[in-house]
């Protein structure tokens, strides 16, 4: 009977982050579709993305007496009816403010409703092993990306767009209700401990939202390790980009989208290999080759060589890796249980930010410079940021 809850919330968390891929990877691209159509810059269009994160920052502060409060399961179920709307409302846009609107209505349940609960599931059900099972669990952006980048493309391109977003919103609502079946909440929900905990009266560490989050915010450790997660995010930025890079170098729309699928494709199996080397070498130790991996593809971008574009695209899949599975990891080495439930909430919202600010801000450089170069320039020094800041701040914990 135990073995049976634990997988259907490993499932259940697996299930959330291919939901969460629709956001992720599905509405990017109709990026360049609604710009072409009508005729707004990229860097516009993509401030989009930062609109959607505002909801989300408003709302961390809170996410752990929220969750604690409300229910996971009743998250999902909301969080399902409100992302449908949303994705539907973006059919029926017709101009920037009106686009500007369905994306900010949808924040508010975007990340909370499905990427947040899948930590809170990992951190909850699981103590042993959370590298494994984390890099499993996040892999689900990419095998949901490899999908959306092959069925949605010839979507868009034969009933426009909004087909596009229709149909997002369609699978929202069928895998948030799949979700609600599988997912009964925190394991004291279902009166049964945690997978391998130790002792059979430990508490999950999910349901301790009133750790104070105010005074750990003050710590000096908070404020790095959210500089280096941000910087990682901003490079990560350029992940919707990619369709229309690839574009400005002569690909089809539908030639871009099977890059995309490949590009997913290795984001899974990357995210379970780190999984398993950050298992083996620890995670100070074992960030060095993904980070002299991501040195080289930017290099490679930079330079953008046609024959080897496609590998080079491909190969941008560690620093998206990255990014889903090093915040998780270094706030649980940083943090102690009680403390990893009080920030939590803010420091995925501050990685999630990274993203969102770095999109539009790919797209403004893009529209000043007329290429992404001067960008790739950029991401060395935010990379050499990140990499400097985790090996010191894990240092002090190892």
């Amino acid at each position: 009977m135990k073995r049976h809850l634990y997988l259907r919330h490993f499932l259940g968390a697996f299930l959330l982050m291919i939901t969460y891929s629709l956001i992720t990877s599905a509405i990017n691209l109709m990026l360049l579709p609604v710009v072409e159509n009508f005729g707004f810059s990229r860097g516009a269009f993509a401030f989009s993305s930062i609109i959607l994160m505002i909801p989300n920052l408003i709302l961390s502060p809170f996410m752990g007496t929220l969750s604690s409060r409300a229910g996971l399961r009743q998250m999902i179920l909301f969080g399902g009816v409100w992302g449908t709307a949303s994705l539907g409302a973006l059919c029926f846009c017709k101009n920037l403010p009106q686009f500007y609107l369905a994306f900010l209505l949808g924040g508010f349940v975007y990340c909370p409703c499905t990427s947040y609960i899948a930590s809170v599931l990992l951190n909850s059900w699981f103590k042993e092993k959370k590298s494994i099972a984390c890099s499993i669990v996040m892999a689900g952006t990419g095998v949901g990306g490899m999908l959306w980048g092959i069925l949605v493309p010839p979507l868009v391109q034969r009933f426009t767009f909004r087909a596009g977003y229709l149909f997002c919103s369609a699978l929202w609502f069928t895998f948030m209700l799949l979700c609600t079946l599988l997912v009964r909440g925190f394991p004291q929900d279902a009166g049964i401990t945690p997978c391998d905990a130790e002792a059979e009266n430990s508490l999950p560490d999910a349901v301790l939202p009133d750790a104070g989050p105010y005074k750990l915010i003050r710590q000096k450790r908070f404020w790095l390790l959210c500089t280096a997660n941000f910087s990682l995010s901003l490079i990560n930025g350029f992940f919707p980009h990619i369709q229309a890079y690839l574009v400005d170098h002569n690909y089809t729309a539908i030639e871009a989208g099977r890059v995309i699928s490949t590009f997913c494709l290795l984001l899974v199996v990357i995210k379970l290999l780190l999984g398993v080397h950050f298992e083996h070498k620890g995670l100070r130790r074992g960030i060095r080759l993904p980070l002299a991996v991501d040195f080289i593809t930017l290099a490679l971008l930079y330079m953008g060589i046609p024959s080897l574009l496609t590998v080079t695209v491909v190969l941008f899949a560690v620093n998206s890796s990255l990014v889903a599975l090093t915040p998780l990891l270094s706030a649980g080495k940083v943090y102690t249980v009680t403390e990893f439930a009080a920030v939590w909430g803010i420091l995925s919202a501050v990685s999630g930010l990274g993203n969102s600010v770095g999109t539009p801000l790919w797209g403004v450089i893009y529209d000043r410079t007329g290429s992404y170069r001067a960008g790739f320039l950029i991401a060395f020094v935010l990379l050499a940021l990140w990499g400097t800041l985790y090996q010191y701040l894990l240092k002090e914990t190892s």
